[in-house]
């Protein structure tokens, strides 16, 4: 008998923020100053922790980035998507996703994008699943690692 899987969405709170920094630090491959957690109880419904069956294991952290010229669309950036490993495969990366997206149309935006470093085939196939499409290639895009680490861009057209 398989049990009651619960996948909850939680906003991010002064009193959580430990949570997004623990669950960054354990999967991502580069770290991210106090000033970046501060602001990122700063961005709202961009910032949501994931929680499986009442335990926080994964998080996205996005910004809104709005060109100072009227020539660019607004778009919103995945700063940052991480889901521990004992729980990807039942959805919890999709439901921070899909929850980027909804916010993309209630705010009329029309495309969201993120960086994926090359090596990380599984990130690559998966953003493919879910209907990023894979652009331009940027070297040297993670600074911090030693030696710089290249990043497709993966973008997704919001309708």
């Amino acid at each position: 008998m398989v049990p009651n899987i619960k996948i909850a969405l939680d906003d991010l709170t002064v009193n959580n923020l430990g949570v997004l920094r623990r669950i960054n630090s354990v999967v991502l491959p580069t770290s991210y100053s106090d000033s970046w957690y501060k602001d990122s109880l700063t961005v709202g419904e961009l910032v949501k922790l994931a929680y499986f069956n009442d335990i926080p294991v994964g998080a996205i952290r996005c910004s809104l980035e709005t060109p100072p010229s009227h020539k660019d669309q607004t778009r919103i950036y995945i700063m940052t998507l991480a889901v521990l490993s004992p729980y990807r495969g039942y959805g919890i990366g999709r439901k921070l996703v899909d929850h980027i997206l909804e916010q993309a149309k209630k705010m009329f935006v029309k495309e969201v994008y993120c960086h994926v470093w090359v090596e990380n085939e599984d990130a690559l196939t998966w953003y493919q699943h879910i209907g990023f499409e894979k652009g331009e290639l940027v070297t040297g895009y993670y600074k911090k690692m030693t030696p710089p680490g290249d990043a497709y861009i993966l973008r997704k057209a919001i309708e």
